[in-house]
């Protein structure tokens, strides 16, 4: 069974700043990736969508995918719109200034263990 890892703890671990604060608490897997149409074909749910677009498609997409939360990377301002669609939606977002790829390595130790 996957982990439930707090979204608090996995924006903690990358020093991430909450834009919106959803009400959905963990998540059980992360996917990263820029390409949203890549992010469609997951048929996993409770993700924590990481990319470093700052666009209110990438909201739009975490909510397609029943994703808990979307963190951008790379420190880029986010949008009103971005952050306003989010609100709506009640899906957490999180801004930390780390490179994508070195976001993962950050992250990867939470979701990669394994509880019996």
């Amino acid at each position: 069974m996957r982990p439930e890892v707090l979204i608090d703890e996995a924006a903690s671990r990358v020093k991430g700043k909450f834009l919106h604060r959803g009400s959905r608490k963990f998540a059980r897997w992360i996917v990263a990736s820029s390409l949203m149409s890549d992010v469609l074909t997951t048929d996993e749910e409770d993700i924590l969508l990481l990319s470093n677009l700052n666009t209110a498609q990438v909201v739009r997409t975490a909510d397609m995918i029943g994703a808990a939360a979307v963190m951008i990377a790379c420190g880029k301002p986010v949008p009103q719109d971005t952050l306003d669609l989010a609100r709506e939606l009640d899906i957490s977002l999180i801004c930390t200034e780390f490179p994508i790829f070195e976001t993962c390595i950050h992250l990867v130790p939470l979701f990669n263990t394994v509880k019996k």
